[in-house]
Order: C-alpha cells, then structure tokens, then sequence
C-alpha cells in the first residue's frame, strides 16, 4: 500500500499541480512580469514553478539527488553537448546551404522556445512521466514511452488548426518524444543528451524559418529524419561496438526489470 501510494498517488498529485500552473501560465507570467518587467525571467519562474512538484515526487520516490537521478548532474553536460552537435549536423547543414536565416528572430524568444522549451519539457516528459513509468513503476518501454508520448503530442496541437494539420502535429511531436525517450534510456538516462538535441532542433528550425509549426517543408523534414537516423544509428553502433547491450531489447519492451531503478550517469 506505502509503495502504491508513492509511486502512483504521489505522481498524479505532483502532475496535477504542475498541469494547474501550465494550465494558466500566463496569468502567472503576467503576475511575475509585473513584478520583475523581465518577460523572459518570467517565462523561465512559471516553469520553475510547475516542475518544482515533479522533482519533489522524483526525490520522495528515489531519495538522493534529485537532478542526479533523473539525469541532469553536471558530468554529464559535456557528453550531452558532444552528441547533441553530432546528431543535429543534417539539421544544420540544410540550413545552412538550402535555407535563408530568419531576420525576424527575438534573442529572448529564441532562447526561451529552444533551450528553456528543452530543458523543461525534458524535465517533464522524459524525466518525469516517462521516468516514473518506466524507472520506477517499471512498466516496460512501449507502454511508457505510449503514455509520455501521447501526452507530450497533445500538448502541442495548440500549433494548428485545420484537421490535416493537428493530425500532422500529433503524429511528429509523438514520434520525437519516443526518440527522446529512447535517447534518454540508451545513455544511461543522462538526460542532457534529449534536452540539447530536442533545443538545438527547435533552434535550428526557428533560425533558419523552417515553419511556424512543426510540420515543416519537405527539405526539412527529410534533414529532421536524417538527424533521428543519425543519432540511432550512432547510439546503437557505440553499443555494438563496445559490448554495451541495448536498453530497449525484448525483455524490456513489456517490463523493465531493473533491480534497482537508480540511474547511473557514466
């Protein structure tokens, strides 16, 4: 019952605070900005806000620290960057020799829908709701990454309008963040690989002015998937390559069963 209660009750109650914050995150950035009358620090204090019941649900559930168990310690910012910039090289090289940069960029709200967008959203959707599911309620990867996944694409229909459009939106938000997750889960939860990958795509996309969604033309979508391509099969073959087996494989496509569900950053 005590651990029911942990790693159930206590997730949705810590969700379900965090969702009342989103759900009205421009009242609160609005009551911030009037204080402050820094809009991007704003926009960055809302989402310290909201995510501060999801780590304090992390932190009762696996104790220790909390930005070490769900990926975020410092040792592991190097290799998150290093890895981050190989995989988004399709991306960036279509920019660059088949795109013209967007003149219209604001600094700050470059910087919040890139790095503050990645970070937080990793936060929770890889490390929260998919981490729960998967490290610690041990549901195998297929139905946790269902759940993260569904809910992530959901939260960003708000980009359309028209049917086409919202299926288009629901379809490629859901098969990134199973990237992201599977990313996340191959590197031994170091979760600063899916937070720089997924900011330095929104960065490159909003550059370059690919699209106001994440629909995109057919150029940049074929750069996006050579970039998905790139980073599974440069994980994978790392693996191979040094004896490492895969962390998604049949045994844990249904179950995880990790012993103990501390993660290790190497």
């Amino acid at each position: 019952m005590k651990n029911s209660f942990k790693l159930f009750l206590i997730p949705i109650f810590s969700y379900a605070l965090y969702f009342l914050v989103s759900y009205h995150f421009e009242v609160v950035m609005k009551f911030f900005d009037a204080y402050i009358h820094f809009p991007l620090l704003s926009y960055f204090l809302v989402y310290v806000l909201s995510v501060i019941p999801l780590l304090v649900s992390i932190r009762i559930i696996a104790g220790g620290n909390t930005l070490q168990v769900i990926g975020l310690a410092p040792r592991g910012l190097t290799k998150g960057i290093g890895l981050s910039l190989l995989f988004i090289l399709p991306m960036a090289l279509y920019g660059i020799f088949f795109s013209k940069l967007n003149t219209q960029i604001d600094p700050a709200n470059l910087f919040a829908k890139s790095f503050l967008a990645g970070l937080f959203e990793e936060t929770i959707y890889r490390a929260f709701i998919f981490g729960i599911l998967f490290r610690f309620v041990r549901l195998g990867f297929l139905p946790s990454v269902a759940v993260a996944s569904f809910i992530f694409a959901l939260g960003h229909l708000y980009q359309g309008t028209q049917v086409i459009d919202l299926v288009e939106i629901f379809t490629l938000t859901f098969l990134a963040s199973i990237l992201y997750a599977w990313l996340y889960t191959e590197w031994d939860f170091n979760l600063w690989i899916p937070v720089i990958l997924h900011s330095f795509m929104n960065l490159i996309w909003m550059v370059f002015n690919f699209d106001d969604t994440v629909i995109g033309s057919w150029g940049s979508n074929i750069c996006r998937l050579l970039t998905v391509a790139f980073s599974v099969i440069y994980t994978i073959r790392f693996k191979l390559k040094n004896e490492i087996p895969l962390s998604v494989n049949r045994k844990t496509l249904w179950k995880f069963n990790s012993g103990k569900y501390i993660n290790q950053i190497r």
